[in-house]
């Protein structure tokens, strides 16, 4: 749907929720998940489009959007935190003719310590936003279970991903690491640090390397190269009651 619908809709209808969200530059859906980076939103579109021209489903649909917090000092987990409080309590607000709410919105972190710290501020904040239900950190593994209990999907997070405590893990850790070792082939200076555990491995990448990757994957990915992105795609997609 194009911005101008989107504004066209949520005056027509007295959606504040929209309102306030086209305000901000935020093109929202049923369900939206807040990021940290405009780079992060570029990489989950690619392996969308990627995913449904090699499969023809639409992890996006009608009903996801993946949104940047901001730029620069706007965006980063702050401003996953800022947004998130501020659209899930008008979210609240905002009902179906059912009584739901007719928006849920996400933060979705990476595993490190600014994303554990992250989670902790947005919960001191408000206490009604609960970690494995409305911020989620990405693991190595994001397991699918059938109870969308938060305390259950913690026990299952934790045990799912047991051999991998104490690793930290970004949205780049998921590219297929063939791929990867092809563009640091060519960008040999773009690592500072790689760190293995148990067959995973994260790497820490120059502020300048992370932004060549990001480019060399929009030039040269193909839909294997961003299987494990696919499956993280489908696994917040069921986190969020979606349809997998």
């Amino acid at each position: 749907m194009h911005e101008k619908e989107i504004k066209r809709l949520a005056k027509q209808e007295n959606d504040f929720v929209a309102q306030y969200a086209s305000s901000v530059g935020f093109s929202i859906r049923a369900r939206t998940v807040l990021v940290e980076g405009t780079t992060d939103v570029e990489l989950f579109n690619l392996a969308a489009r990627l995913e449904l021209e090699k499969t023809g489903v639409d992890l996006l649909k009608n009903d996801l959007a993946f949104v940047a917090a901001g730029e620069r000092d706007r965006g980063g987990t702050n401003g996953v935190n800022r947004q998130l409080i501020t659209l899930t309590n008008m979210a609240r607000s905002f009902l179906l003719p059912s009584g739901r709410p007719k928006y849920r919105f996400i933060g979705l972190f990476d595993n490190d310590r600014a994303g554990i710290l992250a989670v902790k501020r947005v919960r001191e904040m408000d206490f009604s936003i609960l970690e494995y239900k409305d911020v989620f950190r990405l693991w190595p593994i994001m397991p699918l279970t059938g109870n969308l209990d938060p305390k259950t999907m913690q026990k299952t997070f934790e045990r799912e991903n047991a051999d991998y405590i104490g690793l930290e893990w970004e949205l780049e850790d998921l590219i297929n690491p063939m791929f990867v070792e092809v563009f640091l082939a060519e960008n040999y200076n773009a690592l500072k640090k790689v760190t293995p555990v148990n067959g995973k491995v994260h790497r820490n990448f120059t502020p300048d390397g992370k932004a060549r990757l990001h480019r060399f994957i929009k030039i040269n990915a193909m839909h294997e190269d961003l299987i494990e992105v696919i499956q993280t795609m489908k696994a917040i997609r069921f986190y969020a009651g979606l349809p997998i």
